[in-house]
């Protein structure tokens, strides 16, 4: 099967192993081409996240940010940028955006200005949300998930070339993991 890989998911730091079960099961679904797990992700192969995938853990490639690391540490240029010091899932992002990949990071909040960082600004990517039906994204992208506790790393967010929300009613603040990434994945392959 030497199908190009267009539809990649990205994980940060996900703990829980029946989310990460019912991310793969939902992945698989929506035809995801491979699965990157950071390194302090929870295993994809636990007992708990096997089941809740329903087997299809076995359907796409998942590999963790250290295989990846390996592959692109020969093309050092495309790896490389203004931090010298970016590793694990912020590097591997900044190589996927380098082969023309769109990268996404999936957030709750909305917030235009950045974050402060060490007491500087940081600028954040722009946000898109998932509703402006207006909006097209490319045909090769990476969605990046975070936990449902601390979201992705700012460093990891600063890699993406969007941020992107599914907005809500005002009473409900979030989504259970599973069912954001669902939402996320049809969204996304139905615009690419």
């Amino acid at each position: 099967q030497n199908r190009p890989i267009r539809k990649i998911l990205a994980i940060d730091a996900i703990s829980n192993a029946a989310n990460m079960g019912s991310i793969i099961r939902t992945a698989a679904a929506f035809s995801i081409d491979a699965i990157i797990l950071s390194n302090d992700s929870c295993d994809a192969w636990y007992r708990q996240s096997v089941r809740c995938s329903m087997g299809h853990v076995i359907n796409i490639p998942i590999m963790r940010v250290t295989d990846w690391e390996h592959s692109i540490s020969n093309d050092n240029d495309a790896a490389k940028g203004d931090d010298d010091d970016v590793s694990g899932l912020a590097r591997v992002l900044r190589w996927l955006r380098s082969m023309n990949v769109e990268c996404l990071a999936a957030v709750v909040d909305d917030d235009e200005d950045g974050i402060k960082s060490n007491t500087k600004a940081v600028r954040l990517p722009p946000l898109v949300s998932l509703e402006a039906n207006q909006h097209k994204f490319e045909s090769s992208w990476c969605c990046v998930l975070g936990n449902e506790g601390n979201g992705i790393r700012e460093e990891v967010i600063r890699e993406c070339n969007k941020r992107i929300k599914i907005s809500m009613a005002s009473s409900v603040d979030s989504l259970s993991l599973p069912i954001a990434a669902g939402i996320l994945m049809y969204t996304l392959s139905s615009r690419s």
